[in-house]
């Protein structure tokens, strides 16, 4: 299922750093409000992005996998 976004940040291989400081430095030129979909193919990113949502104070609205190594992630800023 597709939801409503903003944003798109296709981090492909990134790892998870690299992954992190690119949706924030993307995040910060986004309006309060507004959803970015992220599309990652690092395994650890399905436990490292939901911790930065917390820890940045944004809402992680939903989180899906697609098979073994696409996870697509829902961003709300707030």
């Amino acid at each position: 299922m597709d939801y409503q976004y903003d944003e798109l940040y296709d981090a492909g291989p990134d790892s998870c750093g690299e992954l992190i400081v690119k949706l924030f430095l993307r995040m910060k030129k986004m309006d309060q409000g507004q959803v970015i979909k992220v599309i990652s193919y690092d395994l650890g990113a399905v436990e490292d992005v939901p911790a930065w949502c917390r820890m940045q104070g944004h809402e992680l609205l939903v989180m899906n996998e697609e098979g073994l190594l696409i996870t697509n992630f829902y961003i709300k800023k707030c």
